[in-house]
């Protein structure tokens, strides 16, 4: 009962996540999206939810405080991440229900997961590192967010067609620096930081290489997402060849 009292955010946001879930499924795109597709529209429904709530209040954080990456996590710090993971925990068990072969997603949300959980529960400290790495992930959230679903309504909708099209080279560029520019820059700061013992004093050093492990991941799948969106917008914007009319 203590647990539940002293994590509330966590347990409230779980159940808020659920609704916008299913009301997104059952009640907003049960027209244009079918089968896994409306799955997947409903799970962008609760990422834009929660991606654009928790980067503006990141960066917040971020802006506002000075870097001490081995500070102990302030109440304000340890609510946002229990907001963070209970959409990570809801979006997982849609993932086991609903897409189980997208690996490299699932491993995504229980590496994200298992960073925040540590942070806030068993070292507590740490959170600015939690902080930037949920900005640098979310602040892409909005737009990738309208960009997947025009893109899982492009068959079904001219209109999602012509969003998808105008917004694919913005959201490509946008999306290449921060996750191309920024993830790099805040993963080589933060392994500075932590692999050389600087936080030695409030977790083991196996858990610093944890989590620079997490990030490292993170920033290798993040550029080869990076690599498949020009190759698909090249592939979209490559002008087509003179049509060959054969003669009889």
């Amino acid at each position: 009962m203590d647990f539940f009292m002293d994590n509330l955010v966590l347990f409230g946001s779980i159940g808020m996540f659920t609704v916008v879930y299913f009301y997104g499924y059952f009640f907003i795109f049960n027209r244009l999206w079918k089968g896994r597709y409306r799955y997947e529209a409903a799970s962008c429904g609760m990422s834009l939810t929660h991606g654009t709530v928790v980067a503006v209040l990141c960066c917040y954080e971020i802006f506002s405080k000075e870097w001490v990456l081995d500070a102990p996590n302030t109440p304000f710090q340890d609510k946002i991440m229990e907001y963070s993971m209970a959409y990570f925990i809801v979006d997982m068990l849609n993932l086991a229900f609903t897409a189980p072969d997208d690996y490299l997603f699932i491993i995504h949300h229980i590496g994200t997961l298992s960073y925040m959980i540590s942070c806030r529960y068993f070292i507590h400290h740490g959170a600015v590192s939690v902080m930037c790495c949920i900005a640098g992930g979310e602040v892409t959230s909005p737009v990738q967010n309208i960009w997947t679903l025009a893109k899982l309504a492009k068959d079904a909708s001219q209109k999602a067609k012509q969003l998808f099209i105008s917004i694919s080279p913005y959201f490509t560029v946008y999306f290449s620096i921060v996750r191309g520019g920024f993830g790099p820059y805040l993963t080589w700061t933060l392994g500075k930081f932590y692999l050389r013992g600087h936080a030695d004093n409030i977790m083991p050093r196996w858990l610093a290489w944890c989590w620079m492990f997490k990030l490292a991941f993170a920033i290798v799948a993040s550029m080869l997402w990076v690599k498949d969106l020009w190759l698909a917008l090249f592939s979209r914007t490559k002008p087509q060849g003179p049509v060959q009319v054969k003669s009889d």
